[in-house]
């Protein structure tokens, strides 16, 4: 709220000593006021708009006051300084919750269910100066409602020098990290971008299949050749398209076909649906290295090349394929029911994964 000063008021409440009891009043607003920041004498608000806050993934800021972002693995990072930092947060609307993580000047990944409110986030003050905050969506149906920061009164947020590279993961439950405890943290596709140093994000849904117009494991008939290019996953109905404008991701992989297989959805026009799948990727993502994976187990897995070659011989030097033979085993624990990596399946992976991806980028 932007206050104004104007001509002094000649109304007669303001005569004598009644005027000292509108000049509180008026420091009162003023104290209040959005603009300032101030919530009370030892704090200070922070809003998302904050430009020294760096947002990762797909968040949706059209309301300047509240950010909201959508799909496991998005994120957030800021410095501060101070002694203390507070969240503050909406409430997601069903059937979304707002699981999420939050470290500390990189220190261990600290969870909190269901938040919403104000979250502290240092319920032991911290030593005076600077320091790092990311936080981080823990599932598929977990959306951060991001109403801002609460620091201490003097501190001030600062950016944290951003990380060159970008690698945006596309698949399903295998990508989302289903089954392992901390979910989006433990999947593959997190622990390669961090072995690559590179940001990165989780397009992905359990149970989701790459087809359209098709309701696999019990999901609404929408299959990820048309989600991908959605704001929200798979539970908006009604999601606006993302803008795919601004900064582009240096690498895309794509890991999906496991839930088409198991579907028992044919395997032509799986292929037919990669092909266009591909071709939609290379038209919004122009420059990216697309990478596809071969899925695990031997789902889809000739009718993934297949689609992979023909997109080659279409003339796209830039599309690679990766085989998984021999990555995981069942017998060596790297499956955790037989379908989903286990916590060592995923570090596994992300190994091969990331000497794959260094291979051809140089990374």
């Amino acid at each position: 709220m932007n206050i104004r000063n104007s001509e002094p008021s000649r109304h007669p409440l303001l005569q004598g000593r009644t005027w000292l009891v509108w000049l509180l009043l008026a420091a009162t607003v003023l104290l209040a006021a959005p603009s300032i920041g101030r919530v009370n004498a030892d704090m200070i608000s922070v809003s998302p708009d904050d430009p020294n806050i760096q947002y990762i993934g797909r968040w949706d800021t059209s309301l300047p006051g509240s950010y909201r972002g959508y799909w496991a693995g998005t994120s957030f990072t800021t410095g501060f300084t101070g002694t203390s930092a507070k969240l503050r947060l909406g409430s997601a609307e069903a059937p979304a919750r707002s699981s999420l993580y939050a470290s500390v000047d990189g220190g261990p990944f600290r969870l909190y269910s269901n938040a919403s409110g104000l979250v502290n986030l240092t319920p032991a003050r911290l030593e005076p100066g600077q320091h790092t905050l990311t936080v981080v969506t823990r599932d598929i149906r977990d959306t951060i409602v991001f109403r801002g920061l609460l620091l201490d009164e003097g501190a001030e947020t600062f950016a944290i020098p951003g990380r060159e590279r970008w690698i945006e993961f596309v698949g399903d439950s295998i990508t989302v990290g289903y089954k392992n405890p901390d979910i989006a943290l433990d999947s593959y596709a997190w622990l390669t971008g961090e072995r690559l140093n590179a940001d990165h994000t989780q397009i992905a849904y359990t149970g989701i299949c790459l087809t359209d117009g098709v309701s696999c494991n019990g999901l609404p008939p929408r299959g990820m050749s048309e989600q991908y290019f959605k704001l929200q996953p798979l539970d908006y109905a009604n999601s606006p398209d993302w803008n795919f404008e601004g900064r582009q991701p240096d690498a895309v992989v794509v890991n999906i076909g496991t839930n088409d297989a198991r579907a028992k959805l044919d395997g032509t026009a799986f292929t037919e649906t990669y092909v266009r799948f591909l071709e939609r990727l290379r038209d919004v993502h122009p420059e990216s290295e697309l990478f596809v994976i071969v899925p695990l187990n031997g789902y889809m897995n000739e009718e993934t090349r297949q689609a992979a070659e023909l997109r080659l011989a279409a003339g796209d030097t830039r599309l690679h394929v990766i085989g998984t033979d021999g990555w995981l085993s069942e017998a060596a624990g790297d499956y955790s029911d037989g379908l989903h990596p286990s916590e060592a399946g995923n570090e596994k992976m992300a190994v091969r994964l990331a000497e794959a991806i260094r291979g051809v980028t140089g990374w």
